[in-house]
């Protein structure tokens, strides 16, 4: 990874330093492309990977999802083999993710979520009921009728992926660049005009996170984009918080936490929470910290004692955005009316575990390896949606 003055040309421009930007560059470095990464701000992964969860799941319900989920999580397993970095240490840790019911009919609901699962291939995922999750995780409510479980989901460091995904390419790195406009030849993208000056390519990819619709709008190209805010409250260390515990999550509410030595990580996609403007610094709301506590400790109880007992300075608080298409499914590929113009964005949150996925399809794309036509995530879906807004959260 070089970080240095913009080049005059390239094979492939990324607006977006991110994680979706960097693995677009290693894919695009590893079939031959000679990539340029444009970053807005002063390093790498520092808006919304930073702010993340750092998690990875294959427990989806769509095809699509499952495949490129399981792709991603196999990839970051071996990731300093596959990017060829020996020294590169992502600390994965695979505990597994555990969702949780109260619902009644909790068996019978999840039985057939993880029917469809393994009739996808997901075999590996576990139905237990209310006695066997006790057993296992004995921190959980009697409240609970069922769970699904896998151990090979977990989380990473998603920072150090960013970051190696970067290197590994090989791609020159321009930070503090600005894209203000585009340059079109022949109808067709040939470069990309930034603060620090123009760069001529035929290949320009937009993996802008929340600023992915501002960047397309420079073209005129509306991108169904909405982003949201999402908080993060980061837990120091307490004796209560089992630190071998899995994502644990309240599939009834959307409430969910993990270890992370010594404490813990919080979140929860808030329905309530409205549409806004990209921005660098989102406000968090402090009353975030007692809603998600009072959330989780709802199906894991010993939260209500963790809460009691907590000092102001094993406490923070932190807030980015998901920035969210209408079918809650990322934007990758080819313009279909623009030659030359590719996205890699609307991951909604799950750009971490779907980032090495992604960033394979989408130089597949550039290379013709994959049609358009056969690919779940091109932007020609976005014209058959009823663009409503998403689902106000998204587990599966």
């Amino acid at each position: 990874m070089n970080t240095s003055d913009l080049p005059p040309s390239a094979d492939a421009v990324i607006v977006g330093g991110g994680i979706a930007g960097t693995a677009a560059a290693f894919f695009l470095s590893r079939a031959g492309l000679r990539p340029v990464i444009v970053e807005r701000l002063p390093a790498l992964a520092s808006l919304t990977t930073a702010r993340s969860m750092e998690a990875m799941r294959a427990q989806w319900m769509e095809p699509e999802n499952v495949a490129m989920m399981r792709e991603s999580i196999e990839f970051y397993e071996r990731f300093a083999e596959r990017v060829g970095l020996p020294d590169c240490d992502l600390g994965v840790h695979q505990p597994g993710y555990l969702f949780l019911t109260a619902r009644p009919d909790g068996m019978e609901a999840l039985g057939r979520r993880v029917a469809l699962q393994h009739g996808l291939g997901l075999t590996d995922v576990e139905l237990l009921d209310g006695r066997e999750v006790r057993r296992r995780f004995p921190y959980v409510s009697d409240a609970v009728t069922a769970a699904t479980y896998r151990q090979r989901d977990g989380w990473l460091a998603a920072h150090e992926a960013a970051l190696g995904f970067a290197r590994a390419s090989g791609a020159r790195v321009v930070t503090r660049a600005e894209a203000t406009g585009f340059r079109l030849a022949g109808g067709r993208v040939v470069g990309v005009e930034t603060t620090r000056g123009p760069i001529a390519a035929d290949v320009v990819v937009i993996a802008a996170g929340p600023y992915s619709g501002r960047v397309a709008a420079l073209l005129g190209v509306d991108l169904p984009l909405r982003n949201v805010r999402r908080h993060r409250v980061t837990i120091g260390e307490h004796p209560l918080i089992p630190q071998t515990a899995p994502m644990v999550i309240d599939q009834d509410t959307g409430a969910h936490w993990r270890p992370e030595r010594p404490g813990a990580a919080l979140a929860w996609a808030q329905p309530h929470e409205p549409p806004g403007e990209p921005t660098d610094d989102v406000r968090a709301n402090p009353a975030f910290v007692h809603e998600v506590m009072e959330a989780v400790s709802r199906l894991c109880p010993f939260w209500e004692q963790v809460a009691e007992t907590l000092k102001v300075g094993q406490v923070y608080l932190t807030a980015g955005q998901y920035t969210e298409t209408p079918d809650d499914k990322p934007i990758i590929g080819p313009h279909p009316d623009i030659p030359g113009l590719y996205f890699n964005c609307g991951y909604g949150g799950h750009g971490i575990m779907a980032a090495p996925g992604g960033g394979r399809l989408l130089a597949d794309l550039v290379t013709g390896a994959v049609d358009d036509r056969d690919n779940p995530f091109s932007f020609r879906r976005l014209a058959r949606l009823d663009l409503q807004p998403p689902t106000p959260h998204r587990l599966l």
